[in-house]
């Protein structure tokens, strides 16, 4: 049974991070760091290095100005989502991460505009932003159709090795591999 968007909604909850949650929240930042890697079709790390990663970024993603949630679907705990308040007027949502059993319903969503009422409740916070990796289209396509339409800044790599970016997209007449 298909559950209507309004009732959806009403389902997906941000919970602040307890360390109880610390195990399966480590096994999702390796499965996120996975996804990532995937993208341009990068080995995965060993399990036990990508694990002592994860459980490091969970640490930062503790620190001051950073706000870090458990998604929760229908009392389930399937993902997280990161807040960083990095200046005074604008919030980042870092990271966000949704189990793949439980993507294309609509749950990122929800959690997104969760987050963005999160920041409208902190005094003098005008803007939320993020950032997504060009290969990452759906994510690019989602985050367009919440409404966020306007370029802010440009990040450009140079790798000082392989290059893996076989694709190439103009942006502002100019060719970047992505």
């Amino acid at each position: 049974m298909k559950i209507p968007h309004s009732e959806r909604q009403k389902m997906v909850e941000l919970i602040l991070y307890s360390h109880k949650y610390e195990e399966e929240t480590v096994k999702r930042i390796a499965d996120f760091f996975g996804y990532h890697s995937s993208l341009l079709n990068i080995e995965k790390k060993e399990a036990e290095e990508s694990i002592t990663e994860a459980r490091d970024t969970l640490r930062e993603w503790q620190a001051e100005a950073h706000e870090f949630y458990i998604i929760v679907f229908q009392g389930k705990r399937i993902g997280f989502l990161h807040l960083w308040y990095k200046g005074p007027q604008v919030a980042w949502i870092e990271d966000i991460y949704v189990d793949e059993e439980y993507r294309s319903q609509g749950i990122a969503s929800h959690a997104i505009r969760k987050a963005e009422e999160i920041v409208k409740d902190h005094p003098d916070y005008t803007a939320v932003c993020l950032d997504v990796v060009p290969r990452n289209e759906n994510a690019l396509r989602l985050y367009y159709k919440l409404g966020y339409d306007s370029v802010n800044i440009i990040t450009l790599r140079k790798e000082l090795g392989e290059n893996k970016r076989d694709r190439i997209e103009k942006i502002f007449g100019l060719k970047f591999k992505i």
